[in-house]
């Protein structure tokens, strides 16, 4: 099981430090438009888009980082989770986005935000993973 939590951790490490540098780059990562729209929408305009692109793509690299590395999985596993939450705000801020019908029919946009139930969940492994190695 340590061997497969190991694996699990350095999958979101690879994921999340290639789904970061797309962003540094505009146009390459499919989810940015996505995602400076929602971030213009939960924060009311006040970040400029450029700099919220980047300041996304730095959290998602920095997290991705974290897993590879393996140092401070407790604190990077809480960051990643609170980032998989918000990764779930366009279903009810941008709901022409993520549906055909809502709520059952998702679009393609919908399929990917939906998709991360299953990071959250190696996120909630991995953590607890770590909590019962404090208790050793």
């Amino acid at each position: 099981m340590k061997n497969t939590i190991k694996l699990m951790r350095i999958s979101l490490g690879i994921i999340f430090l290639w789904y970061g540098i797309l962003k540094f780059f505009p146009s390459l990562s499919p989810a940015e438009e996505l995602a400076i729209k929602t971030i213009d929408i939960m924060f009311f305009g006040l970040i400029n888009e450029t700099i919220s692109i980047k300041l996304l793509a730095l959290l998602e690299v920095g997290i991705g980082l974290g897993f590879l590395s393996g140092y401070y999985t407790k604190i990077v596993t809480i960051i990643f989770l609170g980032h998989m939450i918000c990764t779930f705000a366009p279903l009810f801020i941008l709901p022409e986005l993520s549906f055909t019908h809502a709520p059952y029919a998702f679009t393609l946009v919908g399929q990917y935000i939906v998709k991360n139930i299953v990071f959250i969940l190696v996120g909630i492994i991995i953590y607890q993973n770590e909590l019962t190695k404090e208790i050793r």
